[in-house]
């Protein structure tokens, strides 16, 4: 087949993103960055929009992964892309495609009414934090020095999937046994929190990338040995680490906006959600 005479009107990069991890963790084989640390982002072709529109395919993740490949070529192994990386990427994907705003409905936590605001997705990207150094390492008792990483698209899939399959689950005991006992429903319930607790956990340890016994000068990078020590290290310690992985993975672009009443003038901080089933769906 000849060069396609239409080619010239094929869509081009609209941005190149800078993202928050500015490309550490990536091999040239999954995210290729410039020297900047940066990506071409292009914007939502029609094919697309639609399949950010149709719930199954985006519940087993294979829609949004479609997406990402298509809006931002440099990334060669989608479910290797990190979560603060994954979600500026929305944002610069949704300034490529409209200009990057628009509207959010909020209730006012003073008055109730209903106030509907824009947002501005440039302004959120203006204000993006980037991973430290000193983000991805946790120190416990002047012994050990771990090393961590945010989640990747695949975990956060895994831990949505599960989590809405736990949630499903419980909804369909409580609708089939209406007059369950509380002490069964109890139960239940323990059962289901246990698990999540479970995946969280493995979560956790796939995140760590070494953990290092800074007086022996020994380096563990075995995943089983890692997981074997997380599951017996103390409560203490263990929040910890988790606690570090949790702030990785809440760098990249701002989670708030200012909001004002209309009615009554009340102002507070607005979370944003990135997922991209409500990011993108149409009102």
């Amino acid at each position: 087949m000849g060069d396609n005479p239409l080619k010239r009107y094929f869509r081009q990069p609209s941005l190149y993103l800078k993202l928050p991890t500015l490309g550490r963790w990536y091999t040239d084989n999954e995210v290729t960055v410039n020297e900047e640390g940066e990506i071409a982002v292009y914007g939502l072709s029609a094919i697309d929009d639609i399949m950010l529109n149709t719930p199954d395919a985006m519940l087993n993740g294979k829609a949004l992964e479609s997406v990402i490949r298509n809006c931002a070529p440099d990334v060669k192994n989608v479910k290797k892309l990190l979560v603060p990386d994954i979600e500026a990427l929305f944002l610069g994907i949704k300034v490529s495609t409209t200009g990057g705003k628009y509207d959010i409905d909020r209730r006012c936590p003073s008055c109730g009414q209903e106030n509907t605001f824009e947002v501005n997705c440039d302004h959120v990207l203006s204000m993006m934090s980037y991973v430290e150094d000193s983000d991805t390492m946790v120190t416990i008792d002047d012994e050990l020095e771990i090393r961590v990483r945010p989640y990747s698209l695949e975990m956060r899939q895994m831990f949505i999937q599960k989590q809405f399959e736990e949630d499903r689950t419980l909804k369909a005991i409580d609708e089939q046994n209406k007059n369950i006992d509380e002490i069964t429903k109890a139960s239940i319930l323990a059962e289901s929190i246990e698990k999540i607790s479970r995946i969280t956990f493995d979560l956790v340890s796939r995140s760590i990338v070494s953990v290092t016994l800074i007086k022996q000068g020994i380096t563990v990078v075995d995943p089983a040995e890692i997981s074997e020590w997380l599951v017996n290290i103390s409560k203490r310690q263990a929040d910890s680490v988790i606690e570090a992985v949790n702030r990785l993975n809440e760098i990249g672009p701002q989670r708030t906006v200012p909001a004002r009443c209309e009615a009554c003038n009340h102002e507070w901080q607005d979370s944003l959600n990135f997922d991209p089933t409500s990011f993108f769906g149409r009102r």
